[in-house]
């Protein structure tokens, strides 16, 4: 059966060939040119990823941007943490213009745990439950991935679109990554699994066209080809660079987030706010 791409989906995700050719231009950019978002917060959220576990992420971003960079991801977390009251109280203290989501790293994706709010979705075809969205004036209580996601979504809406709430004096932008490829143990292991990595793909892609979140779709557009990448082993080691574009198969190192945050600053720049050229 061909897969249906609704108008919606279309409109959510950010233009793929607009941001390739921005985000590669990024190489060629001469050396003092002004600096696209000075003046401008950028809020890291989500898991390890984006956390002072890998320093470099603020640190490439804002040399990039001439930006202030704040970093708040929370290692070891799933994205239920992330949906809940506890992890939006840390980011409610962070005045931003900006904000970039990637989470996921600590979700699986196996069948059965991802979910899916239509019935009609590929997800839906692919053996996935519909599930009810979840009630923002409670803490997040759902048990599937796109149920935390989507409260993400709505929470972060209902609590910082509106100007007078925001510190910088103005509605600040999110922006939804998809997750990335990872693996861990052995080939077997579920988050060595492909099938799951689309799994949630897909569920950031639905709850980004639900919700009219612009969606990054970094899994699409880094393309990370795992077969070169190292298998990430419990303990995390923070310091060693083992892979091409990851630290330990689930990390990316230096290189990783180089190419990441070209494809985040030609995104930021469609929706470019109070930034000073």
């Amino acid at each position: 059966m061909k897969k249906k791409v609704s108008a919606g989906t279309v409109a959510a995700v950010v233009s793929v060939l607009a941001l390739a050719l921005a985000a590669y231009a990024a190489f060629f950019r001469p050396a003092g040119a002004a600096m696209p978002l000075r003046g401008v917060r950028i809020l890291l959220a989500g898991d390890s990823r984006s956390s002072m576990d890998y320093s470099f992420y603020q640190e490439i971003l804002e040399r990039k941007t001439g930006a202030t960079v704040l970093v708040d991801g929370a290692s070891g977390r799933k994205a239920a943490y992330n949906a809940s009251d506890e992890y939006f109280g840390r980011i409610a203290a962070d005045g931003h213009d900006f904000s970039l989501w990637l989470v996921g790293g600590n979700d699986d994706g196996s069948a059965g745990t991802v979910g899916t709010f239509s019935p009609d979705s590929v997800l839906a075809q692919q053996g996935e439950a519909a599930v009810e969205e979840t009630d923002l004036a409670r803490d997040y209580e759902g048990n599937t991935f796109i149920q935390a996601v989507d409260h993400i979504m709505r929470k972060y809406k209902s609590l910082f679109y509106d100007p007078a709430k925001n510190a910088s004096g103005h509605v600040p932008r999110m922006i939804f990554c998809t997750d990335l490829p990872q693996q861990r143990d052995s080939a077997d292991s579920p988050w060595s699994q492909r099938e799951n990595w689309e799994r949630k793909r897909l569920a950031i892609l639905e709850c980004c066209e639900k919700n009219r979140i612009p969606c990054l779709d970094l899994y699409t557009l880094c393309g990370f080809d795992m077969s070169f990448e190292p298998m990430y082993h419990e303990p995390t080691d923070t310091k060693t660079d083992n892979g091409i574009f990851y630290m330990d198969g689930l990390h990316p190192n230096a290189r990783g987030i180089d190419l990441i945050t070209n494809f985040e600053v030609a995104a930021m720049k469609q929706y470019k706010l109070g930034a000073q050229d």
